[in-house]
């Protein structure tokens, strides 16, 4: 299913636009989708739905996580549809078949204090500690997905405004507001840089590229051990506090939902635990028969 997998993930960066993560996980996905198969001898052609069931059934039996089981199937369903609707194949065996429940866990949350601990932790005497400061400020006054920091240009921040544009998943494009001390650590670390380009990276390694994923997920480690926070928190735990935070303060739930990019405020609601806790620690307080 050489030919098929490429051409699918053509047409999923062209014309879809997914985003780069994205991409790289759906073609790791039908890798291994393709090796099952290989193994079973079962050409594209002649799937059913059992077959996509079975090869749903193996993931679990491996071990997989339900939300990987679940990702799994989004692209095999996609896959499917896309060989069919180009007339690569007759039928699409996933169409039948409902998407895996998966629960929903909380995510884990950084209180008020811990997130001071973190980006104390950050010296600010070096031009790369004044650079890792601007970046974690950034992620955490934002709420920005690590691949929306790493990806924004100088010409998306606009100082005078306070305003930072970010490109999310499917390349939508969102203004968020950025508060005083991430302006001016981000303003610290451009000085550094003499006022780069507007094509350059707004947050750039030592020669001035973007930074990788994997760099800023080791930085956060190294700075949280200092800190003393353990174990150590994901970058997208800084978008998790950023959002609880801001519920905790009685923010509108409809403007954290454009402030995160989420598509449905559905997915904004799982922050809404912190209000829930509020609420039952209020009834619990104040009604006569608590």
């Amino acid at each position: 299913m050489d030919t098929e997998r490429q051409e699918f993930l053509r047409w999923a960066e062209a014309e879809a636009g997914l985003a780069k993560n994205t991409l790289l996980a759906y073609r790791r996905d039908l890798d291994d989708y393709g090796r099952w198969l290989q193994k079973r001898r079962k050409p594209l052609s002649r799937l059913k739905a059992r077959d996509v069931v079975d090869y749903l059934a193996s993931l679990r039996k491996a071990g997989r996580a339900e939300t990987t089981v679940a990702r799994r199937f989004a692209c095999l369903r996609t896959f499917h549809r896309f060989l069919q609707i180009e007339g690569m194949a007759e039928d699409n065996p996933a169409e039948t078949l409902d998407a895996p429940r998966k629960w929903r866990t909380l995510p884990r949350l950084l209180d008020h204090q811990q997130v001071e601990d973190l980006l104390s932790a950050i010296p600010g005497a070096t031009k790369l500690g004044r650079r890792d400061r601007a970046l974690f400020e950034l992620l955490y006054a934002c709420g920005a997905r690590v691949s929306e920091v790493t990806g924004a240009h100088r010409r998306d921040w606009n100082d005078e405004l306070g305003l930072l544009r970010l490109r999310g998943k499917g390349r939508k494009e969102r203004l968020v507001p950025v508060g005083r001390k991430a302006r001016e650590a981000i303003q610290a670390h451009l000085d550094d840089r003499g006022e780069p380009e507007d094509i350059a990276p707004l947050i750039a390694s030592a020669r001035g590229k973007p930074l990788s994923r994997d760099r800023v997920f080791r930085l956060l480690k190294e700075y949280a051990a200092k800190a003393g926070i353990a174990p150590a928190p994901s970058p997208h735990d800084l978008r998790h506090a950023f959002a609880t935070h801001l519920l905790e303060g009685n923010a509108d739930i409809r403007a954290v939902q454009e402030l995160l990019g989420h598509a449905s405020v559905a997915t904004t609601q799982l922050y809404t635990h912190v209000e829930q806790e509020r609420l039952i620690s209020i009834h619990a307080k104040h009604h006569p028969r608590a």
